[in-house]
């Protein structure tokens, strides 16, 4: 029997979509180990996907939900297609997988989150591989290159509001075609200049503070506003008590970062959600006796 234990990501921001110095999104975001995918081999589902060697039945024993912000379609196929290539006796390096399942043709985090974990920036697309800013699910591009990635130092909390805005497919599609980006030369210095060295340094309060900013920056500034009003409300309340707050992808996933297992206990109580530590390591391969 061959196991497959992946995981979810929270995804910072885009970089840039206007394109202006012949690059297209660069992205930024976190590993997580909860909650995540684990499935193996086993007579439970069947899936067709478009690789050039057998996709075996496999059956899934931890999943989480689709269109929430934690980029479950890309850790779901690549789950899928890196048991594929353990089932074939195939070493294929997770980027050739990903460009076989169509992953990480905007946003590079979740491929590079699968592969190494830990906090990972991207460097986006040439206009010599991709004529404009489309979502992943509409475009054939391949993998961006990878910039950077560390272990990242803190533990993530994450609350799904129930009331947030799912968004996807289409409307996801004309949010990129019709954004109106503000501040991309600001957005590209908060995260060169205060949350990549954050990280770096382990200063909490510095990448809090980042995380913040960015918020009212750049795509990420149109993707908090395409959210509910409880998804906003829960961000400022989780400011005022001192943890500044992001929105993952789209959402309605919202993150913070906290040091000790009892301030996420404690943002727990009084928010609900949950806490995690990060993935630092990446997807595992396990192969065990039937």
């Amino acid at each position: 029997m061959i196991k497959i234990f992946g995981l979810s990501r929270i995804h910072i921001t885009l970089i840039d979509l206007e394109g202006k110095y012949g690059r297209f999104d660069g992205g930024v975001g976190v590993a997580l180990k909860y909650p995540r995918i684990v499935i193996r081999t086993g007579n439970c589902n069947k899936i067709d996907l478009n690789l050039p060697f057998e996709v075996p039945s496999f059956c899934i024993e931890e999943d989480f939900e689709e269109h929430v912000g934690l980029g479950h379609t890309t850790q779901y196929l690549l789950s899928i297609a890196k048991l594929a290539a353990e089932y074939n006796l195939k070493n294929i390096d997770v980027l050739e997988l990903a460009k076989m399942v169509k992953r990480g043709g905007t946003s590079g985090i979740g491929v590079y989150a699968f592969k190494y974990g830990g906090f990972i920036v991207d460097g986006g697309h040439s206009k010599k591989v991709k004529s404009e800013a489309i979502p992943s699910d509409f475009s054939s591009s391949p993998p961006p290159p990878l910039i950077a990635r560390y272990n990242f130092p803190w533990y993530i909390y994450v609350n799904i509001p129930t009331k947030g805005r799912r968004i996807f497919g289409r409307e996801e599609l004309e949010a990129f075609k019709n954004a109106k980006l503000e501040g991309i030369d600001t957005l590209s210095r908060v995260v060169l200049m205060k949350l990549i060295p954050s990280v770096i340094e382990n200063d909490l309060e510095e990448a809090l503070e980042a995380i913040w900013l960015i918020q009212g920056l750049g795509f990420k500034k149109v993707e908090v506003n395409l959210q509910s009003e409880e998804v906003k409300d829960l961000m400022k309340k989780l400011y005022s008590k001192g943890f500044p707050a992001g929105l993952s992808s789209f959402g309605p996933a919202i993150y913070t970062f906290v040091r000790t297992k009892r301030e996420g206990e404690e943002l727990v109580s009084l928010f609900g959600g949950f806490f995690t530590e990060p993935n630092n390591e990446g997807a595992k391969v396990l192969w065990l006796k039937d």
